[in-house]
């Protein structure tokens, strides 16, 4: 899993739109006469304010009543902990107080939240390309093995996919709060999906800035030629990385690179000479002034700082068995 960081320049271009959508389906549009209690941004350029888009229809009344604007600011902004903390805090609120369940709750959450943010709006109006151009990633950020290109031409292209790390099915209020969408590929996002993971046992990768030194990539030698890709834990104080590993079937996933691109190291090292892998690493380009990222780069087609980890893909993996095998005697 990679780093994300907290990402301010994103949030914060992301969160306008966002707020002014959903304060505006919650509360309408800001009008003197008609809707005094509306919603208004007050930007002359806004796209939502100045449009004719409406309120969402066809929810409880209680439901509207239980967001203000600032609740709506803060659940698109708040960081995870404070998220679950506005879940628990609204749907017990909704649940006490008006004689709802919590089932009532999540459909209405449903309703306002999924279907007319997440699908009508973060996805019909192509707010996923906008955000996955702010965030800049170019691989998987959980598994680092698949790259996630953003890509449009003529109304058609590609875009990462976007994992809800508390799942929309289980948690739909937070469909569209921005430290609750991290971009993934197809693969992550499907085997994921609804898992439930949480902050006290598993890595955000919005917030934990050391992932990549929780957990390290190893191999176990089950034949001559076959070899087993393994997990370690590299932390004293908890095992949430290779928690995080299991949670998102990391093992299952990298296995299938087992008699490939692991094969292939493991053959550098043993197939030629004992030395050839830091004869590459060492020696390689003598006439050239190449520093040691560069030829990591060249040689693997990888990045060797942990900060460019998302830029090229396997590049903790093939770093993480490139050490190893060059530790052994």
């Amino acid at each position: 899993m990679n780093y994300l960081g907290e990402q301010v320049n994103a949030l914060n271009i992301y969160s306008k739109d966002a707020i002014c959508w959903l304060s505006i389906k919650l509360k309408g549009r800001y009008n003197l006469r008609t809707n005094p209690d509306g919603y208004t941004c007050g930007l002359r350029s806004c796209n939502f304010c100045n449009s004719l888009q409406t309120i969402r229809r066809g929810l409880d009344l209680d439901f509207y009543r239980l967001f203000s604007v600032n609740d709506i600011k803060e659940i698109i902004r708040a960081k995870p902990s404070r998220l679950f903390e506005i879940w628990t805090e609204k749907s017990t609120l909704y649940v006490d107080n008006f004689g709802k369940s919590l089932d009532d709750f999540k459909e209405q959450c449903k309703k306002m939240f999924v279907d007319s943010g997440y699908e009508d709006w973060f996805l019909h109006e192509r707010k996923n390309y906008a955000l996955a151009n702010l965030l800049n990633q170019h691989t998987c950020n959980y598994c680092n093995r698949e790259y996630i290109f953003i890509y449009e031409k003529k109304g058609k292209g590609m875009v990462p996919q976007f994992d809800h790390w508390f799942p929309k099915k289980d948690f739909p209020l937070l469909a569209l709060s921005f430290y609750n969408l991290v971009p993934s590929c197809a693969t992550c996002n499907t085997i994921k999906s609804s898992d439930n993971l949480n902050l006290l046992n598993h890595l955000h990768p919005y917030i934990d800035e050391n992932i990549a030194s929780t957990y390290s990539f190893s191999y176990l030698a089950l034949d001559t030629n076959k070899n087993q890709i393994v997990f370690k834990n590299n932390s004293l104080l908890h095992t949430k990385g290779i928690d995080t590993v299991k949670a998102l079937n990391l093992e299952l996933i990298y296995n299938g690179h087992s008699d490939k691109e692991l094969q292939d190291l493991i053959d550098l090292r043993y197939k030629y000479s004992t030395n050839y892998l830091n004869i590459l690493l060492e020696k390689m380009f003598p006439d050239i002034a190449i520093s040691k990222e560069e030829r990591y780069r060249l040689i693997f087609g990888i990045e060797l700082q942990e900060k460019d980890y998302h830029k090229r893909i396997f590049s903790k993996f093939k770093n993480d068995i490139i050490k190893e095998l060059i530790s052994i005697k």
